[in-house]
């Protein structure tokens, strides 16, 4: 066991665990995203919807991916590029992608494309971003790795 006189510092030689989130956010036309599925069983409360609907977490690992990031509701100039391995999280609440999302088999690989952005009929809503969701095959080199297992979320 380690040495339980801790001194000044409770934490003294401890490491700190950081959680790093990477989130995809597709800010133009074209933006995409391939990746194998490695979670889709957590689920958030939407805390911007009048209606508190849940939204879930889909986990994925990525193959390839390119996208415009949105930072403070401004689509960013600069492209985001995902590298192979790397983990991403892609939060979603709307019915057709959710319904989609959910014929994925864990290790699949699975693809999003932001297909189209239609003006918003109502002042003061976002545009409606149009999604495309993709089906492959199963990954034969995916072991069961998740984000969890490299503190990635």
């Amino acid at each position: 066991m380690e040495n339980q006189n801790v001194g000044a510092d409770p934490m003294a030689g401890m490491e700190e665990q950081k959680t790093v989130y990477k989130n995809l956010k597709f800010g133009k036309v074209g933006d995409y995203f391939r990746g194998v599925l490695t979670d889709n069983s957590r689920q958030i409360k939407n805390n911007l919807s009048a209606t508190g609907e849940m939204q879930t977490i889909y986990q994925f690992k990525a193959i390839a991916g390119s996208f415009h990031d949105i930072v403070k509701r401004q689509v960013q100039n600069d492209v985001t590029n995902c590298a192979p391995g790397e983990f991403w999280s892609y939060i979603t609440g709307k019915p057709a992608i959710v319904q989609q999302l959910k014929t994925m088999k864990i290790g699949q690989i699975v693809g999003l494309r932001l297909a189209e952005i239609k003006a918003s009929t109502k002042p003061g809503f976002d545009d409606t971003k149009i999604i495309k969701v993709f089906a492959g095959g199963m990954d034969p080199e995916y072991q069961g790795e998740t984000a969890q297992d490299n503190k990635v979320f």
